[in-house]
């Protein structure tokens, strides 16, 4: 058995099978799909974009595998997946299209060589972070890996670290270079000596995703054994305070956005003694800062050397050297990882290799005189894992290729622009300096707030049509005291996006000075500049024009977000329920502007009626199908008014060429809008609406005027003989839409299809057809 870096808890195995009978039970019909989701997520194990297809996630504690570990990654991603491992930026390994019924024999294989997947996902403590240097890099204080392994063999024991507000993130740096992102995670601990011993600066309340934060200083220096319950200490704060009602506030980083930082340091303060008193262990991890270091700040990925065809970083142990490999968007193939589990375990003193925030894996403590002979053996892999490549420069998520949450293909635009810089023979020693990552969607698996250009995946719309779309950020950096998010600078589309890369990457290598970080350049040429470059590349064409820029990289059909499912974070949606809101209300301002009266109030009604939909997975061009969908996921559901069918009527009698079918109603509109608007404000990060009171509850809306009957006692006639379908079912539909609920109507009809048809129609809409008389 090869060398373990912590263990696991010792209730694992029988929690495993705990899972396994909650999985029968799922499958057997005797358990809730909704009740056993929060179950499994905690476990990391979450349903993929394809329906019965699941991802379980394998925290790997600070990047350390081991040989043994690899290959039963390996094998079971062969034989309960597609036989492709992914490598994320939180130094996880991702195993892809695992059926329900396999994740159990999964975690039992996991289980069996030390790993586990118990929180990879949901409310959780997830998995640790270290520098992927650690212990190697000639600039570091001291190797922090140990204390990433000891703080998670202490946490994953806690029943509390599996049921907290959101998600808990933590990552350790060697040194002020914060290669690990301490300022961005909820907790972050980045290594110093002070009076000759080994200690902390500790961080809190940073992260990514929608809304990005940079971490505040919780202690400017703790002792190294203090670690442990500092992240016991914080864990507790944010179970105590995070927001558990709403989940797009749940992070720690709210926290700190509601009560400050000083007067969470002094609860911190309060907490830490407690912890103290309940007798949480100190940490007894040795850290030792080992000969040979500079007191230089080192960027590893800067600081490569280059033989016989081998790029690698020479370690501060004399003679020994680490050599990256580049896994293309982190996905490496069952058979490539066994083979490379037998290569680390021959070459390097570690017998296993690192994973990387880059989505990359490192070879450490390899002897400088075993590169030839490694080299030749990595050349049999069926990737090409040392040769430069422009797309080693970009890190992207999964996006919706897979994921649920993902609202663009950010691997196969990320190809689509390293393939366009390739083919431009762009100066690759300088192009590996940028750091440029992408992100499906407005979530942060991608890391790109961070990234010096980053881009997030969004869903805009255009000739009503939703075409992929990339939001811009510039200028980001990083280190400690020194980190800065990538400023907003506009948007493309995806379309567009490998020739803006290819501008913008032009832009930079003409004019950078001399060894100029791409954020000093940024701050040079100023926002305006780049917003200047991005103008070149926004135009969104006509459908007519280019079909094309409506299509996604690698899909055939046009764009859409079917089977986006609810998730943390539901940005991507929420922008472009806003962009029709927003048209809604200028169509409505501008009704009295307009000679096309009817036209502009259809426009007002049509993007009042598409803008919610998005939520329900439905997206259509067709007008008349996001109106009866609109009346069937808000209308039916008793979400909205039943007294808006009319409304809905008229509008559809527009669709069908009743130019007159809209007059007078703006304010239906208006008062549609209305609460169009209302049921957004509810709408959590689930997709889910919650609004404040129930249909029975609130106010109708503003009724049609009721008709006058032709007499006391006979109903109402509407004569549409000579009308073909479906005018007449219109025409009908709109009649009854002045008419009192339960009074009747007489209609006469042609026989053949009128007769056929609309009296079914009506019968679909829930109407009762008394009786049909045939009459002469």
């Amino acid at each position: 058995m090869s060398k373990r870096y912590y263990d696991l808890p010792s209730d694992l195995s029988e929690d495993i099978e705990i899972y396994a009978n909650e999985v029968s039970r799922v499958l057997a019909g005797d358990l809730s799909p909704s009740i056993f989701k929060a179950r499994r997520v905690p476990r990391g194990v979450y349903e993929q974009r394809q329906d019965g297809t699941f991802m379980v996630r394998v925290r790997i504690a600070g990047g350390s595998v081991t040989g043994e570990q690899m290959r039963a990654l390996a094998d079971l991603g062969k034989r309960f997946g597609k036989g492709v491992s992914h490598v994320t930026t939180r130094q996880d390994i991702q195993i892809h299209d695992v059926t329900t019924g396999d994740t159990p024999e999964v975690m039992r294989g996991l289980y069996a060589v030390g790993l586990t997947s118990k929180g990879g996902g949901g409310n959780t403590v997830r998995n640790i972070m270290a520098c992927p240097y650690a212990g190697i890099c000639p600039g570091e204080v001291f190797d922090v890996a140990p204390f990433a392994h000891a703080v998670t063999q202490y946490l994953i024991t806690l029943p509390g670290s599996y049921n907290l507000p959101r998600k808990y993130k933590i990552a350790f740096s060697g040194c002020a270079a914060d290669c690990a992102l301490t300022q961005v995670n909820d907790l972050g601990f980045v290594a110093k000596i002070h009076d000759g011993k080994p200690g902390f600066s500790v961080y809190a309340g940073g992260g990514m995703g929608g809304h990005p934060r940079v971490a505040d200083v919780l202690e400017q220096w703790v002792p190294a054994t203090e670690v442990i319950r500092i992240a016991e200490t914080v864990r507790r704060l944010f179970d105590r305070m995070g927001d558990r009602k709403n989940r797009k506030r749940a992070r720690l980083r709210f926290v700190f956005e509601k009560i400050g930082a000083d007067e969470f340091r002094r609860e911190y303060k309060k907490e830490l003694e407690l912890v103290g008193k309940d007798g949480v262990p100190a940490c007894d991890v040795v850290a030792d800062p080992g000969a040979n270091r500079s007191e230089q700040l080192c960027n590893p990925e800067s600081a490569l050397e280059e033989k016989e065809g081998v790029r690698f970083f020479p370690q501060r142990q004399d003679g020994f050297v680490a050599v990256p490999l580049h896994i293309p968007m982190g996905d490496i193939s069952s058979e490539d990882m066994i083979k490379l589990a037998g290569i680390a375990e021959k070459f390097s003193q570690e017998k296993g290799c690192r994973t990387t925030q880059s989505q990359n894996l490192l070879i450490a403590f390899v002897r400088r005189q075993d590169l030839s002979a490694l080299a030749e053996e990595l050349g049999r892999l069926s990737i090409d894992v040392l040769a430069p490549d422009p797309l080693e420069s970009f890190i992207a998520c999964k996006g919706a290729a897979t994921c649920r949450l993902g609202l663009c293909l950010s691997q196969q635009v990320s190809r689509a622009c390293a393939n366009a810089l390739a083919q431009d023979g762009i100066d690759l020693a300088a192009f590996r300096k940028l750091d440029i990552r992408l992100n499906g969607c407005p979530n942060s698996c991608g890391q790109h707030p961070i990234g010096t250009i980053g881009m997030f995946g969004t869903a805009q719309r255009a000739d009503g049509r939703l075409f992929p779309n990339y939001k811009i950020t510039l200028g980001a950096r990083r280190g400690e005291g020194r980190t800065r998010l990538g400023q907003d600078v506009g948007s493309v589309p995806a379309r567009a996006l490998p020739q803006f890369m290819l501008g913008l990457i032009r832009d930079f290598q003409q004019d950078a000075n001399d060894g100029e970080p791409f954020a000093d350049y940024y701050d040079r040429r100023g926002t305006e500049h780049f917003k200047q470059l991005i103008d070149r590349h926004s135009r969104v064409p006509s459908y007519e024009e280019d079909a094309e820029f409506y299509k996604d990289f690698g899909q055939d059909q046009d764009f859409s977000l079917a089977g986006r499912g609810p998730g943390e974070c539901g940005a991507g949606v929420f922008e472009v329920i806003t962009e029709d809101i927003v048209a809604a209300k200028k169509s409505l301002k501008n009704i009295s502007q307009v000679d096309e009266k009817q036209a502009e109030i259809f426009n007002a009604a049509l993007a009042t009626t598409r803008s919610l939909l998005i939520t329900r997975g439905v997206d259509s061009p067709d007008p008349d199908e996001i109106v009866r969908a609109f009346e069937k996921h808000f209308v039916d559901t008793h979400l909205v008014s039943a007294e808006f069918r009319g409304l809905l009527a008229r509008v559809r009698a527009y669709i069908s060429g009743v130019g007159e079918a809209l007059q007078g109603q703006e304010d239906a509109i208006r008062n549609l809008l209305e609460r169009v608007e209302l049921l957004f404000s509810t709408l959590d990060g689930d997709l889910k609406f919650h609004p404040p009171e129930t249909e029975e509850e609130r106010e109708p809306a503003e009724a049609q005027p009721e008709a006058e009957a032709d007499s006391a006692t006979a109903p109402p006639e509407l004569d549409l003989t000579g009308v073909a379908c479906p005018m007449n079912f219109v025409k009908a539909k709109l009649k009854l839409e002045t008419m009192t609920v339960g009074d009747k109507l007489s209609i006469i009809l042609d026989e053949g299809e009128p007769i056929q048809n609309v009296p079914a129609s009506f019968r679909e809409e829930g109407q009762e057809v008394v009786e049909l008389d045939r009459i002469d």
